[in-house]
């Protein structure tokens, strides 16, 4: 087998013809305008000899013929260099350039890109646009690029993925001896039957553990030729592709509750702490229990926090739980923490296990949830702005609190911006930055930051104010 050497520039070059067949009528008046030369460059590549359709399940060489030069016309004495291929806009893999013009890869580097495009591991057709770049050297010396190279599409089929086992999915580890027995097994979504979860507790410092379907664990031994995991040993990273062959052992780092998760459509696995819920979820007397589901915002970055600004009505019953569904993890006021000054404030009582409040009015309501630990607290509803509209200030300050409306219909009022810039608007929790609990409005909806990155910047000016309704979800500035 030819060995590939993998580079980023090669250079050929084409001798263009100078002869033409035409025949002129050397009677007619001449003229020579000034052409630009790089308005003559043109170069059109095609799919290779193998990558009409590349199946990973078929195919029997280390390497893959994906583009060959087609046609190529310049003026006189030009070269070209070949400089870079991208596939799918914006990824890269190492390619050889041959002197017949073809470019070649190899075939694993090809399939790993194709999975990791389409974070998936499905034996299905990918469609990989590859779009080649090329200079044009001029008899002058003067380089051009050519930005006119047609991109060319190939599809590739990764390999087959096991047969689902219609009886399951089990871990095997160092909890348990690596053994058969005591093997945990996985639950299987009632609306996704290639979905399924495990939820337990570690109580190690490290724990080692791989999945096997159920038929790996029939007859009470373990048949490791079946094993599913990571190409990593200890992988920690808490997601990513399942591997069958040649599988490495995943790792969780830490005592205490975990949730698995696979996904057999796209072969993936996540492996998060599940001592605090991602999500969390209020419904209670103003929403039917259960008929509606209203979400909390996560705390930038804070494991188990979560806050929403609410109107409660008097006599007002509500609990929590970590998803929108009666399904377990709910709580209300038993066992919960309140401080005095939320008990006082919101006039909290206890009603059959539900947070009851005696007094109307709206609150920054703030849940914190860790493990089976549940602490809530009720703030006044201030929401201000900072930054450049308020005239520059980064702090908390009464003279750019939003007013707050007498029901639960209304809306939250800024005072009149002071300055052009860019609107930051947030609601301030003790001992969080203030960023953490900041929102926008786009496109006419109150949009929060949660746990993701800087949000989308929206300008003002001076003289607008910013009006929010936390019940609707709506918001606008003028």
């Amino acid at each position: 087998m030819k060995q590939i050497v993998y580079t980023g520039m090669l250079l050929f070059a084409l001798t263009m013809g100078a002869c033409t067949e035409d025949y002129t009528n050397w009677a007619d008046p001449q003229t020579n305008p000034q052409e630009d030369p790089s308005a003559a460059l043109t170069a059109t590549f095609a799919a290779g000899a193998d990558a009409a359709a590349i199946d990973m399940n078929t195919i029997s060489t280390d390497s893959v013929e994906i583009l060959k030069l087609s046609s190529w016309s310049a003026p006189e004495g030009s070269t070209l260099v070949f400089k870079s291929l991208k596939i799918n806009d914006s990824y890269a893999i190492p390619y050889a350039f041959f002197p017949d013009n073809t470019v070649k890869v190899a075939v694993a580097d090809l399939s790993a890109l194709t999975e990791q495009i389409y974070n998936s591991r499905a034996s299905v057709a990918r469609t990989l646009t590859l779009t080649p770049l090329a200079t044009a050297i001029l008899p002058d010396g003067a380089a051009t690029l050519l930005s006119n190279v047609p991109a060319v599409d190939i599809t590739l089929t990764p390999v087959s993925t096991p047969e689902l086992d219609p009886n399951g999915y089990y871990i095997v580890g160092d909890f348990n001896e690596w053994g058969a027995a005591n093997a945990l097994g996985f639950t299987q979504d009632a609306n996704d039957p290639t979905r399924y979860t495990l939820e337990t507790e570690f109580t190690k410092e490290k724990t080692y553990f791989k999945i096997f379907p159920a038929a790996a664990l029939a007859g009470g031994s373990v048949n490791w030729d079946l094993q599913w995991g990571s190409e990593v040993d200890g992988d920690d990273s808490g997601s990513g592709f399942i591997v069958w062959s040649n599988a490495q052992a995943l790792l969780y780092g830490q005592p205490g509750k975990v949730k698995i998760t696979l996904d057999l459509t796209n072969f993936r696995f996540t492996v998060q702490d599940n001592s605090a819920p991602v999500e969390l979820f209020m419904t209670g007397s103003a929403y039917g229990w259960g008929s509606t589901w209203v979400p909390l915002t996560p705390v930038n970055g804070a494991k188990g926090a979560f806050w929403g600004l609410f109107y409660f009505a008097e006599n007002d019953e509500f609990k929590f739980a970590p998803q929108a569904a009666w399904s377990g993890g709910d709580f209300g006021y038993t066992g919960t923490v309140f401080s005095q000054e939320s008990i006082d404030r919101a006039g909290i009582v206890e009603s059959g296990g539900n947070i009851k409040t005696t007094k109307a009015g709206w609150y920054l309501v703030y849940v914190l949830a860790v493990g089976n630990s549940h602490t809530i607290e009720f703030y006044a509803p201030d929401v201000y702005i900072f930054g450049d509209t308020n005239g520059g200030t980064w702090d908390v300050s009464n003279d750019w609190t939003l007013t707050v409306p007498t029901d639960g219909t209304g809306e939250f009022v800024s005072p009149a911006l002071a300055a052009d810039g860019e609107v930051r608007i947030c609601v301030k929790l003790p001992d969080y930055d203030w960023w953490k609990t900041e929102f926008i409005i786009l496109n006419g909806k109150i949009a929060y930051r949660g746990n993701g990155g800087d949000q989308e910047r929206v300008r003002a000016t001076a003289g607008q104010k910013v009006y929010l309704n936390f019940t609707t979800g709506d918001g606008r500035i003028e």
